[in-house]
């Protein structure tokens, strides 16, 4: 039996560290962690973190890397067809790839217990202080974290299980990816920023992950109300008015997405999944 995971506590794996990580990977030669500190130093003069293992555990996590035993049949990791995709994107657009990274920690909570619980506190701060529209000090991120843990995990936080999301969680955990994305979302008064980007790929990202988080079906249109706009903008922390007309765009240049009007207002339909692999 697959033991419920209850880890809420996101791990130091900075954004730096990550690329540089995923950078060394090879899609067929497993390198261990010891092999991977080496070869950043090397190739970039970057140190890693004492814990390195924060970082190998998060791409395995976010599926960019799968273990495998190296030549020294010690335990190792080679890159995943999803982890080249990404890293590709590195390459192509920088930008876009920041972007995916997000949208790979908010979108890795998909309710199955087993799932790394990194990943709903990814998502829980995000939605904090996207309904905030502001960066509230940190204690407050962490207090409310920990409140939702006992709320929706009482069983694990009676047995002080997931109690350890800490101040670190939110500073060395969540908010570099927050900070790393362009254009920036957190305002130097710690406002919130609502974003305005050019490329339409991530709003459609966040439709499809919006689709599954409300168990809606592919092919079924849903009114495009307020409400459906803001869980849309609130995925990469976008301005609604810009995610409302990035979706229209994304109607115009794709078959994914259609858009009709109806006597209640204008309904979406996101006809078959968008993933990454898509962009």
């Amino acid at each position: 039996m697959n033991k419920q995971d209850d880890h809420f506590l996101i791990d130091n794996a900075s954004p730096i560290e990550i690329a540089y990580t995923l950078r060394c990977l090879d899609p067929d030669i497993a390198y261990s962690t010891a092999d991977l500190r080496a070869r950043i130093m090397g190739d970039w003069g970057y140190e890693v973190q004492r814990n390195f293992t924060n970082s190998t555990r998060r791409l395995f996590d976010l599926g960019l890397a799968a273990p495998k035993k190296t030549s020294a049949r010690k335990p190792g990791y080679v890159v995943t067809p999803l982890g080249l995709k990404v890293r590709s994107l590195a390459d192509l657009d920088h930008g876009l790839y920041k972007e995916a990274m997000h949208f790979l920690h908010f979108d890795g909570w998909d309710n199955c217990p087993t799932t790394r619980k990194l990943f709903w506190s990814y998502r829980k701060c995000c939605e904090f202080v996207w309904n905030k529209r502001v960066i509230p000090p940190t204690q407050d991120i962490v207090t409310y974290i920990q409140d939702k843990i006992a709320e929706d995990y009482s069983e694990l936080f009676a047995q002080r299980k997931g109690g350890n999301f800490n101040a670190g969680g939110v500073n060395s955990g969540w908010k570099p990816w927050i900070a790393d994305l362009e254009p920036p979302v957190l305002g130097t008064d710690g406002q919130i920023m609502p974003r305005a980007m050019d490329r339409f790929e991530p709003t459609v990202l966040a439709l499809d992950n919006v689709y599954r988080m409300n168990g809606y079906h592919y092919g079924d249109p849903v009114l495009l109300d307020d409400v459906l706009l803001d869980q849309i903008a609130q995925v990469f922390f976008l301005d609604v008015t810009r995610c409302r007309e990035l979706i229209g765009l994304a109607a115009r240049l794709t078959r994914v997405i259609k858009l009709s009007d109806t006597f209640t207002g204008t309904s979406v339909t996101l006809l078959e999944p968008y993933t990454i692999e898509r962009i």
